[in-house]
């Protein structure tokens, strides 16, 4: 017994400091690492836009009998905003602030990527040429260029669909401005006078759009569709006028610029 305790001391005596671990317990590589990973902070960014639009204007101009003062013509027909004025032309030129998240990490799924959001603000004109409208007993109205700017604030949301393509969602909310509509009225076989159709009006605005769009470097090109609804304007001072709310369908093109 005191021989097999004195040959394993000496055993482990030999070259202690320099004898390797049983093949068990050895460890080729680290078995845990720490990582101090650098979260980058999401950064403000800004953009300016500007889109032009082809606008379809629908809704009731009129819910009940017009009747026209002086001459005094009586339309019969309900009357839409469709059949008083011509798809119109417009722009917008907008300027954004938007919370970007930091660039997503390598692979997964696009739809993971957080989006960034901020808010807009936009002016937006349009002009909508007007359209003889008569009624079935021959009674017409034919209105001037109904020139329509307003201004629109709102909340914006944008994300990467894949790769450079990318989708954006925008809600406003504002004030349009009806300027003094100017009519031709005729009663069938009588003679034509004019008169005013809508007072100058300020109303209420409302947008909903959403655009698609390639990013190409700080430059992106847009493409999309919307709908705006505008409070009615007040009925002109020549017309009995039961008039309802503006809206319209929109589609776009357009282009912006970030930094």
């Amino acid at each position: 017994m005191t021989f097999s305790i004195g040959l394993l001391i000496a055993l482990l005596a030999v070259d202690g400091e320099d004898a390797p671990l049983p093949a068990r317990i050895q460890f080729d590589e680290p078995f845990l690492t720490v990582v101090d990973p650098q979260i980058e902070a999401p950064r403000l960014g800004f953009a300016l836009g500007a889109q032009a639009r082809v606008a379809f204007p629908f809704g009731s101009a009129d819910r009940g009998t017009v009747i026209a003062s002086g001459n005094t013509i009586a339309i019969l027909n309900r009357i839409d905003y469709s059949e008083l004025l011509n798809p119109g032309l417009g722009f917008t030129l907008e300027a954004d602030v938007m919370s970007k998240p930091p660039p997503p990490p390598p692979g997964g799924p696009p739809w993971e990527r957080t989006p960034a959001m901020g808010g807009y603000v936009a002016f937006e004109w349009d002009w909508f040429g007007g359209s003889r409208m008569t009624d079935d007993v021959g009674s017409s109205i034919r209105p001037e260029t109904l020139k329509l700017p307003s201004v629109l604030v709102g909340f914006k949301a944008s994300g990467t669909v894949e790769g450079n393509f990318f989708g954006d969602l925008r809600f406003g909310l504002g004030a349009a401005h009806f300027p003094s509509l100017e009519a031709t009225f005729q009663q069938q076989g009588g003679p034509e006078f004019r008169g005013e159709l809508f007072a100058d009006t300020w109303a209420f605005a409302m947008e909903l759009r959403l655009h698609f769009g390639w990013h190409l470097g700080p430059m992106a090109f847009v493409f999309g569709l919307g709908g705006r609804l505008m409070s009615p304007p007040r009925a002109g001072r020549n017309v009995n006028f039961d008039t309802g709310a503006l809206f319209t369908f929109d589609l776009e093109l357009g282009t912006e610029i970030g930094f």
